[in-house]
């Protein structure tokens, strides 16, 4: 697999995301801090040092009931959204709201990929010689303020969550798009042909020149 990424700032504020790569466990985590950065890392560590307990210990038991139409592996990881963001609402939090966090956990298995999200980055499959296909996408609260972005649907502001939680399955060349945008830009339907990261960003920035993005991309091979 082939990771890349960019972003792109303007006068706007969009934090930029903490990323975690295993790539002998096959796992990326992916978190926008709304807050403190060094707070958000805590959130990281536990929510890495769980999941690894879980697949290191097969006799664990999850408090949170299985979603039978998931995998195993996209279980997990929602288990570990849940948890996470138990952990952030009674410490982090307990006293007042300073912290909330988009979320967006991928692990690999072969060609499989499982994920829970939560807010940005937006998840789109990418195929050969076919447009893009939004996998999972979640509005903003905007629309006023000279379309400010702030996260609608995050970690760390109430007590429950309810994650999005998903498999695919992918073939070679299959890329999956992340992007943590207010807009989704038409560019990125259009696109049918292999692109490099560096043109994407172009066309993004070409589209809408006052919004800032995060954008990454996970090549297979």
């Amino acid at each position: 697999m082939k990771w890349s990424e960019r972003s792109y700032n303007t006068n706007l504020l969009r934090p930029k995301p903490l990323i975690h790569r295993d790539e002998s466990q096959k796992f990326i985590l992916i978190m926008t801090p709304w807050g403190s950065q060094e707070e958000c890392q805590k959130v990281m560590d536990f929510s890495i040092q769980h999941l690894l307990t879980v697949r290191q210990d097969q006799e664990h038991t999850s408090a949170f009931q299985k979603i039978l139409s998931l995998s195993n592996e996209a279980n997990e990881l929602r288990q570990v959204s849940l948890l996470a963001n138990d952990f952030l609402f009674r410490n982090i939090n307990a006293e007042s709201h300073e912290l909330v966090i988009e979320f967006l956990f991928l692990a690999f298995n072969k060609r499989q990929v499982s994920w829970v999200q939560l807010g940005c980055p937006h998840l789109f499959l990418k195929k050969k010689d076919q447009g893009t296909q939004p996998i999972s996408c979640y509005p903003e609260t905007l629309q006023t303020l000279q379309q400010f972005p702030l996260p609608s649907y995050h970690l760390g502001s109430d007590s429950t969550v309810a994650p999005r939680c998903g498999d695919l399955f992918l073939n070679k060349s299959d890329e999956l798009i992340l992007l943590s945008s207010s807009q989704i830009p038409n560019s990125i339907w259009q696109n049918k042909e292999k692109k490099d990261i560096e043109l994407w960003t172009d066309e993004m920035t070409k589209e809408s020149d006052s919004q800032p993005f995060w954008l990454g991309r996970l090549q297979i091979d």
